[in-house]
């Protein structure tokens, strides 16, 4: 019996979400929330101590979320325009919680320049910004064939004081393509069989508990759960 690897099964649950009969990589069920919307204010964000994480939020923060994510995903765009990945930002920001972002490449070339114009944007401090602004414009740039670079530089452009000179030339030449296939290398190491996929204190959230995904009220109760009552190792 031939044994898969997670990148393949990644990569298998990828390609079936590009079908126009499927959900998403990892179908989250019917989202439950409209979006919550406005500025959110400023929020520190800097590459974890592993340099293949992105962290978002007080470092210091006694909850920690990791978010398992592919830029060209549509379940994830679903979780982080209407599902609750604008709630976690807003509690990010809030200092109620750190967000750790652990960014795949497993859906092709786009999502790599994806990725590396979301770390070239960190170097700026705008990683949070245009990481909204991929999630919003990834439908219309599937339909034009996906992330290209112009295409991300148009995104770029929708975020104040990103576009620049060093940062143009960051995204065109691929500048950081090794934090890009360190990242997809890690995600494809780690539990995750399919994106977008969530971590509580270092604990997978399970199947059982997806409603976490797309249920804002369901987020609360099971974070105040962890953190009340940690599981034990």
């Amino acid at each position: 019996m031939q044994v898969r690897s997670r990148r393949q099964i990644l990569a298998a649950i990828g390609a079936a979400a590009l079908a126009p009969a499927t959900a998403g990589c990892l179908p989250l069920g019917g989202l439950g929330e409209e979006r919550e919307t406005g500025p959110i204010g400023p929020v520190a964000q800097a590459l974890g101590p592993d340099g293949t994480t992105i962290v978002v939020g007080d470092p210091s923060a006694k909850l920690t979320v990791k978010l398992f994510e592919d830029p060209s995903c549509p379940a994830c765009a679903d979780f982080e325009t209407t599902g609750t990945g604008p709630r976690l930002l807003r509690m990010a920001a809030a200092g109620e919680l750190q967000l750790h972002f652990a960014l795949g490449s497993f859906l092709g070339s786009g999502s790599k320049r994806a990725v590396n114009a979301l770390r070239a944007a960190l170097d700026k401090g705008k990683f949070v910004d245009l990481h909204q602004a991929v999630y919003d414009g990834q439908a219309s740039a599937k339909r034009r064939g996906g992330f290209s670079t112009n295409t991300l530089l148009e995104l770029a452009g929708t975020v104040e004081g990103l576009r620049s000179g060093d940062f143009d030339d960051a995204v065109r030449t691929a500048r950081h393509r090794e934090f890009v296939e360190a990242a997809d290398e890690a995600l494809g190491r780690s539990w995750v069989r399919g994106t977008p996929s969530m971590e509580v204190n270092g604990w997978p959230v399970t199947e059982d508990d997806r409603d976490v995904m797309d249920d804002g009220a369901a987020l609360r109760r099971y974070l105040k759960s962890t953190a009340e009552h940690p599981p034990r190792r």
